[in-house]
């Protein structure tokens, strides 16, 4: 492997200092800056687009991106000689966001408006890789996994013998099922369907992926990475996803959320349906739906001690989650 990098690294214009292994690439201290070489197995399609949406955050003058590095030959991709393709990205030293530092969640929050206002590409000189991270049908996967959830209840409501989880489960029900289906019904009457042809027709892009692993803070500002995700769709899919975690990292604290809320708000107004759609993501019980699922496809005969574990931390939260979502209804609808 090292020999096979070494042949890659030749291919680019950089003399390297050092090396050393991270996660699934390797970090490269060149003549030139940091440096990340990694396999790359998506299709050109997939890279040109990624690319795309840097180049214009870039144009803008938003330059803290991990865009892909040219050869000498002035593609993308350099071959290993093997058959294996290898990406190299610009990167930056720095650590990974912390989601228990309000500071700096608030500042990865207004950082995600800021690229959003940027990532707009919505031309049709290129074809656009399909809508899989912008969860184009919200209404159907609200429908679907609602529908999981009641089955899996009368599933287990119809077992004589029930371990600790499955008594959890049932005992949860009701409060669950009925906020997923509240959310189903409020994102019908949210505008949602032509909020999402508008995005499309635009070409506004969501990061797909924006988490602290993807946030580096360095120097005191935000460096946004892995667009691997990335796709045409609504971008308060993105908000909604990274508020959600930070909220469950730190057990719904309402300061924390709100604040960064209304940095992103700060930087990027939020429309009425926009602010509808939001609620209704955050209102509908994911995490308990993930565990209802994990639950029904895994071995009914051993129970999961770590899924059980979490069960009852989601439980445990409700109760600051539901001042959570009362306050954000107040704030935005």
């Amino acid at each position: 492997m090292d020999d096979k990098l070494d042949e890659v690294i030749k291919r680019y214009p950089v003399i390297v200092k050092s090396k050393r292994r991270i996660r699934g690439a390797v970090l490269l201290d060149t003549d030139k800056g940091i440096y990340m070489a990694k396999a790359y197995t998506s299709s050109m399609k997939r890279l040109l687009f990624e690319e795309k949406v840097k180049k214009a955050l870039i144009n803008a003058g938003y330059n803290d991106v991990d865009y892909a590095v040219e050869n000498i030959d002035g593609g993308l991709l350099t071959d290993d000689g093997n058959g294996n393709k290898w990406l190299v990205k610009r990167w930056y030293n720095g650590t990974e966001c912390d989601i228990k530092d309000i500071k700096k969640v608030v500042l990865a929050s207004s950082n995600m408006a800021v690229i959003h206002k940027l990532m707009v590409i919505g031309d049709r000189d290129m074809e656009m890789p399909s809508a899989r991270a912008g969860k184009s049908d919200l209404e159907s996967i609200f429908w679907r996994h609602n529908r999981e959830i009641k089955k899996v209840h009368n599933y287990i409501r119809g077992k004589k013998q029930k371990n600790e989880m499955e008594i959890c489960l049932l005992n949860s029900y009701r409060n669950f099922s009925e906020q997923g289906s509240m959310a189903e019904e409020f994102l019908k009457e949210s505008g949602y369907g032509s909020l999402y042809s508008e995005a499309l027709e635009k070409g506004t892009v969501l990061h797909g992926s924006y988490n602290y692993h993807n946030i580096i803070v360095s120097d005191g500002r935000i460096v946004t990475t892995n667009f691997e995700k990335a796709d045409i769709g609504l971008q308060i899919i993105d908000l909604y996803d990274f508020i959600r975690k930070v909220m469950e990292k730190n057990a719904w604290n309402m300061e924390m959320g709100i604040e960064a809320i209304e940095a992103y708000r700060k930087e990027r107004e939020l429309g009425e349906r926009e602010q509808k759609v939001f609620y209704a993501l955050l209102l509908y019980p994911e995490k308990y739906w993930k565990l209802v699922n994990f639950y029904y496809n895994g071995k009914k005969s051993w129970m999961s001690s770590k899924n059980y574990e979490k069960l009852k931390r989601i439980c445990s939260q409700e109760q600051e989650r539901h001042k959570f979502l009362k306050e954000l209804k107040r704030l935005l609808i």
